[in-house]
């Protein structure tokens, strides 16, 4: 809905898909072992993420009642304005909740790329652990 139609300001979709480019880049360097956190670090991380995934779940059933059309009145102008608040809010793919269970989704593979770059830290201590009582032993 950045048509001028209403929506979120600028263009959400793009901002979103370019957070989605990121956490699909992040999945993909973790799977790779190029995305390494520590678990101190990754836990203050997926916190925060944490906290917007149980804000969205806390408020989602907000956007039920910002759905229904507002009661403005019944003049030709108060029911275009009450149908443009309503597609605002859960009118379509640009709206407010599709937008925000969109970035639910993403950021829920956000956590996942933290989680494994957790375990990538931990081999590459491990690792480094082992090479340096080897050296010890030489």
């Amino acid at each position: 809905m950045t048509d001028g139609t209403g929506g979120p300001p600028g263009d959400f979709s793009k901002m979103l898909g370019d957070f989605s480019a990121q956490a699909d880049a992040m999945v993909t360097a973790a799977k790779e072992g190029r995305f390494a956190v520590s678990p101190e670090m990754g836990e203050a991380y997926k916190t925060a993420l944490q906290d917007y995934l149980d804000s969205w779940a806390t408020n989602k059933g907000q956007f039920i009642v910002l759905g229904r059309a507002p009661e403005l009145g019944t003049s030709p102008y108060a029911l275009d304005v009450g149908k443009h608040a309503t597609l605002v809010a859960d009118g379509d793919e640009q709206s407010a909740k599709t937008q925000l269970e969109a970035l639910q989704n993403v950021i829920s593979r956000a956590v996942t790329a933290i989680e494994t770059a957790k375990k990538n830290f931990n081999q590459i201590e491990h690792d480094n652990e082992s090479t340096l009582k080897s050296l010890r032993q030489d």
